[in-house]
């Protein structure tokens, strides 16, 4: 799990700052296409793994970063 934002960015409060939603990234074909020529058809795996991203809004003026 990504660290939380310290501060928001729009208002500037410190400690505000909550996780509303995590998911995982898809498939990427660009990933694929590199892994490919990397590691051979193996590397079309990598293709399908994703980083997982995390939205954080904070509990003041309701601004939304995703990490």
């Amino acid at each position: 799990m990504a660290k939380a934002p310290d501060r928001c960015n729009k208002c500037g409060r410190i400690g505000t700052m909550e996780l509303m939603s995590e998911r995982k990234g898809g498939f990427s074909g660009g990933k694929a296409v590199l892994g490919a020529v990397l590691l051979g058809p193996i590397g079309l795996v990598g293709g399908a793994l994703g980083k997982k991203k995390e939205t954080y809004q904070c509990n003041s003026c309701g601004y939304i970063v995703e990490t």
